[in-house]
């Protein structure tokens, strides 16, 4: 079956192909949803003034996802989950979570655009893909925090702080005599 594409369908086409499909796909779900229509010689005749249409109103959605994305370009989203010692979630970050997640921030995108290979089971850092439009992607960062524990920006000011700290005891230690190599005295033990 022949149809003409309203709508860009990912895997399948984008607006104003004219694509072969199976019949029951395009009886069943591109027809009835006014995705596509049938590829007659009357459409067929109207299809070159239908794809600069289309191509206008690509134009405009294109730039204003553009305009979305330079907003969520390096954009890091910290969530806080339950967790394992170990750092295993208990349950999982979906493209559900993140998107009730960026909805919070002020950011509509919904589920579908974002591209996660495999929920995120474990604490950490990770790059997921927003796809708002074939030609609009964009990567943010999302930081998964263990509830109750420290999160990771606090865990790196620590790590700093540790690091200046034996910087200081290195250069105090270097200023004193230096060790005689003598050992300490065993430690009395306790009679009982």
């Amino acid at each position: 079956m022949e149809v003409i594409l309203l709508e860009n369908i990912e895997g399948l086409g984008r607006k104003g192909d004219q694509v072969k499909v199976s019949a029951g796909f395009g009886r069943n779900n591109l027809l009835p949803g006014h995705r596509a229509m049938l590829a007659t010689s009357d459409a067929l005749s109207r299809l070159g003034s239908l794809k600069k249409k289309f191509a206008v109103e690509e134009a405009k959605i294109v730039s204003e996802l553009q305009g979305v994305a330079s907003r969520l370009e390096g954009l890091k989203i910290e969530l806080t989950m339950r967790a394992t010692p170990e750092g295993h979630l208990f349950g999982s970050v979906s493209p559900h979570v993140l998107a009730s997640a960026l909805k919070d921030k002020g950011y509509d995108v919904a589920e579908r655009d974002i591209r996660i290979k495999e929920p995120i089971k474990t604490v950490g850092t990770y790059t997921v893909g927003i796809h708002l439009h074939a030609d609009v992607k964009v990567s943010i960062t999302v930081v998964v925090d263990a509830e109750g524990a420290p999160t990771q920006a606090e865990l790196a000011a620590a790590q700093a702080a540790a690091e200046a700290a034996e910087k200081a005891a290195q250069g105090a230690s270097n200023g004193a005599a230096p060790d005689s190599g003598a050992k300490p005295a065993p430690a009395a033990e306790p009679s009982g």
